[in-house]
């Protein structure tokens, strides 16, 4: 097993790198409460039943510090993630974009969860790689979702309309 232990903190790092290179600091602070809900909340939710509630997933030494068999730093790496996700949906108007964003992470989730599954440190019991991206698409539809609803994307109130409507 290769970086075992490590795993979390690295990639909590890495999305918090990402977002200081990426989300002005000013528009961290707008979204720190998105992060804290949409991400850290619900990262915990999410892992405590997928984990410990449903048996889907069991980590293995992937982070140094565990609370109830959750992964504190892994968890934690939610936070960063969700506001860089919040904050690239904002900037948008065009269509591509915003679809490519919404299907990054995703895809990001699913590849960290190849990433871990192959280094002994996830394991899915009736659950496979497409769920996983399945689930991670849902929730941040639903973050996307949230974020409409609350006036934080008005970069997309006029992609239903046609070049011809005002």
């Amino acid at each position: 097993m290769v970086l075992a232990g490590l795993a979390g903190p690295i990639v909590f790092l890495a999305g918090l790198i990402l977002m200081l290179l990426v989300v002005p600091w000013e528009r961290v602070k707008e979204l720190a409460l998105v992060g804290l809900v949409g991400g850290l909340a619900l990262a915990f939710l999410v892992i405590y039943l997928m984990q410990n509630y449903f048996g889907f997933w069991a980590f293995r030494r992937v982070d140094l510090i565990n609370v109830g068999g959750i992964p504190l730093f892994l968890a934690a790496s939610w936070f960063p993630l969700i506001i860089v996700f919040s904050h690239l949906l904002a900037q948008y108007k065009n269509i591509m974009p915003l679809l490519l964003i919404l299907l990054a992470f995703p895809l990001g989730a699913t590849l960290l969860h190849l990433l871990l599954r192959a280094n002994g440190m996830l394991f899915y019991r009736h659950w496979n790689l497409p769920l996983t991206f399945i689930l991670s698409l849902g929730i941040h539809l639903v973050i996307m979702a949230y974020l409409y609803a609350a006036g934080m994307l008005d970069n997309l109130r006029g992609l239903n309309r046609t070049p011809n409507e005002t």
